[in-house]
């Protein structure tokens, strides 16, 4: 009959994997997977990168393990640096062609791995010879190296031979890799949360911190407009990094060099921290393609509305940009913001499309809508602070 399952299969045969995937998961190895993650934290904060190696199954594995580090898992965040290396289909034919398959990743560790990386080797029986040649090789070169292993033992050869064995309790393949499935999970959530611990609000500059002049570089003339300090005090209270993210095209333009830039953070940050209220960083893009300065009139990756610099930013403070805010006055803030996976602001006259997640009348009112407080704060965008030098 189509479509039955015949043979004697039915729901108990089909629950058969339900129940040795429950059986496996009441033995997880949590101890073991939080070191293996420990391990790829401390390489990633030395500067270094993951790479990953598997066949069939376990191949695929390993290129799950290294999309959720280059891409993310459960945060918006920086990438992480991770190769997968049976990628590249040419240097893997090669290799395998000239050396023969069993040196298939070990040559490409070789070529590739640097001392403080990792190496994950991944094999449900502990003994494909590719990936611990794979392991030597790592070995060799001052790699760490963490095993993906499968039966009631050690893991095999393999498992005597990493640095961190995470043996799943499961004798038949399949089982084994819905466990690694889960170890990657695992590894991936313990990653990003030792990384990005932090939340932010990214701040722009002329228009939301200060009265906005026509590219305005005179030190002399910051005004921080209304509220302004109240609301970082308050935001730095709730645990949120304060970081600026601003465009200074007036370089590219030839209106005034980096130095100027410098010139008016430097004083910007001192008005601040008269109050307490300084700011964790300070990022700014000096480029436009339209500009007529070398080397800075050329399109680039950081100009907003691009996200370049909440990104480079989220990398050097550990921020989790999917707890995070864009609070700016124009369009092309509201979708720096968006491009980054962060909340955004709005604050002042201007309109966004597609709108912002929350439109504030000023620096005030959208500090309260962070903070989750009810109401509005009398005031507005023009209207400057007492806080001038």
């Amino acid at each position: 009959m189509s479509g039955s399952l015949g043979n004697g299969a039915g729901p108990g045969r089909a629950g058969e994997w339900a129940d040795r995937t429950r059986g496996m998961l009441a033995g997880f190895p949590v101890e073991a997977a939080g070191r293996a993650a420990a391990l790829i934290v401390a390489c990633y904060e030395r500067g270094g990168k993951v790479l990953a190696c598997g066949n069939g199954g376990s191949a695929m594995e390993a290129q799950h393990l290294v999309a959720e580090l280059v891409g993310k898992f459960e945060r918006d965040r920086a990438p992480l640096p991770a190769l997968a290396l049976h990628q590249n289909p040419a240097a893997l034919t090669a290799v395998a062609n000239d050396y023969g398959y069993d040196e298939a990743f070990a040559h490409q560790v070789d070529a590739l791995g640097e001392p403080g990386d990792v190496l994950v080797a991944i094999s449900t029986s502990g003994g494909s010879e590719n990936a611990i040649r794979a392991v030597l090789a790592a070995k060799e070169k001052g790699l760490s190296t963490v095993g993906y292993l499968g039966g009631k033992e050690r893991g095999g050869r393999l498992g005597e031979l990493v640095d961190v064995p995470v043996v799943l309790g499961a004798h038949d393949t399949a089982t084994v890799q819905v466990g690694h499935l889960v170890l990657t999970h695992t590894i991936c959530g313990l990653v990003e949360e030792a990384l990005f611990p932090n939340k932010a609000v990214f701040l722009d500059r002329d228009g939301t911190l200060i009265v906005n002049r026509h590219y305005g570089s005179d030190p002399d003339g910051i005004e921080l407009l209304y509220g302004v300090v109240e609301g970082l005090l308050e935001l730095r209270a709730a645990g949120y990094k304060l970081i600026l993210v601003s465009n200074q095209s007036g370089v590219a333009r030839g209106y005034f060099d980096e130095g100027a830039v410098a010139r008016m953070h430097d004083r910007l940050q001192r008005m601040l921290d008269r109050h307490g209220a300084a700011l964790d960083g300070l990022e700014y893009c000096p480029h436009h393609p339209e500009g007529d300065t070398s080397p800075y009139a050329v399109e680039c990756a950081c100009r907003k509305p691009a996200p370049g610099m909440l990104r480079r930013a989220a990398r050097k403070h550990g921020v989790d940009l999917s707890a995070s805010w864009m609070v700016g006055d124009i369009e092309a803030d509201v979708e720096a913001g968006r491009r980054a996976g962060a909340h955004t602001i709005l604050v002042g006259p201007e309109t966004a499309q597609p709108p912002p997640d929350h439109k504030a009348e000023d620096f005030a009112a959208a500090v309260r809508h962070i903070l989750g407080v009810p109401g509005d704060v009398p005031g507005s965008t023009e209207r400057a602070a007492s806080f001038r030098s």
